[in-house]
């Protein structure tokens, strides 16, 4: 074997020293270069994947929030046709009832203003009355005084 390293000029014991040398390199390089650089990378795997993860978490969360959303609009929608409903409602009573105590209110006047009409209509007549009977009395004075003389 010797001959053939001697043939291709070769140094076994150079070629084993270097071979060495290379094996120490190699475990200098794997352990300080190597290792920090996969670990590093292995990391970042991770936290791409945490990302990624995180990202469709969110996505999910998104779809249930928004499933959340239109449920709480058609309910709330729902509730605001059901309060404008019962304030109509209310409204209408209210209305109803405004009325009706205007109507009363009214019908009171109006009977209070007959009894006031009905009461002067006596005061009147009465009053006429009295004139009548004095022009009567008085009438019938001077016609005597006419007759007397």
């Amino acid at each position: 074997m010797e001959n053939i390293f001697g043939v291709f000029g070769i140094n076994w014991k150079l070629l084993a020293v270097q071979i060495v040398n290379f094996g120490i390199l190699l475990l200098v390089l794997w352990y300080f270069l190597y290792r920090p650089v996969v670990a590093m990378l292995e990391r970042r795997r991770l936290l791409i994947e945490k990302g990624v993860q995180d990202a469709k978490d969110a996505a999910v969360k998104l779809s249930e929030v928004m499933e959340e959303k239109k449920i709480i609009l058609s309910g709330a929608t729902t509730e605001a046709e059901n309060i404008v409903l019962r304030a109509e409602e209310r409204c209408a009573a209210k209305e109803r009832e405004i009325l009706d105590e205007a109507e009363k209110k009214t019908e009171r006047l109006i009977r209070e203003s007959e009894m006031r009409a009905k009461e002067e209509q006596r005061k009147i007549m009465e009053a006429s009355r009295e004139a009548i009977a004095k022009l009567a009395v008085l009438g019938m004075e001077k016609l005597l005084r006419e007759k007397v003389k």
